[in-house]
């Protein structure tokens, strides 16, 4: 997909190894919102939606700490990654934003949202990680990263993805993280398989979407719509699409935020 130049983000690096793409409004800004990505992939994954997104809102797309240009660590967890997201508004000056995460980034901010309630205005969840994966799942995923190597299960993952034309899954491919090393992916799956948004849902005040593809596997429909119910949301089910609508229905997303964000 080609991104029209008015809407590129620019790169800022933050103290703390915390890197992200900001875009900011031309003037003041109506809205503010903070974007996170699924686990081994990247702040970049967000251009799709943002590029559909209005432009008199501010966006912020966070690279996780191990993804991007974020600094890397020998192990992860949901409490360091939901701490470099306040770390991001509080670098920004922003005292709240609306939180919309995919895949663990739902998880990562349904935990900000349950610690910081006054930090999220709304929480929007991409085929949001809702349960924690189960043992089988870690074991089969750390057996194909040994087989494949990282950057080819990546690309085997993304591949494999419903909704995805192949110019898609050639985006998403490159958005996966950067020269990866089978210890940097295999502690962020780590991280990410023990993260659970359901977990943090009797902490959350403020307004929920819960969004998913209908042939998401990895996090199905059920989690989402317990999602929505047990935070009195509401869940959106994308028809035809699979764990990554961000790039396979990105308008669809995007329009669904803006509802969410303008109360509708």
């Amino acid at each position: 997909m080609s991104i029209p130049s008015a809407v590129l983000p620019r790169r800022v690096e933050l103290r703390g190894g915390v890197s992200v793409l900001l875009r900011e409004a031309t003037g003041p800004a109506v809205r503010r919102l903070l974007l996170v990505h699924p686990a081994n992939l990247q702040a970049a994954s967000w251009d799709p939606v943002v590029a559909h997104l209005p432009a008199d809102w501010d966006y912020v797309a966070v690279d996780l700490p191990g993804h991007g240009r974020s600094a890397r660590r020998e192990s992860y967890d949901l409490a360091t990654w939901a701490t470099a997201c306040r770390h991001v508004l509080d670098e920004l000056g922003w005292p709240a934003a609306h939180g919309v995460g995919a895949s663990v980034g739902a998880a990562v901010l349904a935990a900000l949202a349950a610690a910081d309630p006054a930090r999220l205005t709304t929480l929007t969840s991409v085929g949001g990680a809702c349960r924690a994966a189960s043992a089988a799942d870690t074991a089969e995923f750390l057996g194909e990263l040994e087989r494949l190597g990282a950057r080819e299960l990546l690309r085997t993952i993304v591949a494999g993805e419903p909704g995805l034309t192949p110019a898609q899954v050639a985006e998403a491919v490159t958005h996966t993280v950067p020269q990866a090393a089978r210890a940097q992916v295999a502690a962020i799956w780590r991280a990410a398989a023990a993260s659970a948004a359901l977990d943090h849902v009797d902490g959350i005040l403020c307004p929920v979407l819960a969004v998913v593809g209908e042939h998401d596997l990895g996090c199905p429909v059920a989690d989402s719509a317990e999602l929505a119910r047990r935070t009195g949301g509401r869940l959106a089910v994308l028809a035809g699409q699979g764990h990554l609508p961000i790039y396979g229905a990105a308008g669809d997303v995007a329009d669904l935020v803006r509802a969410h964000v303008l109360g509708r």
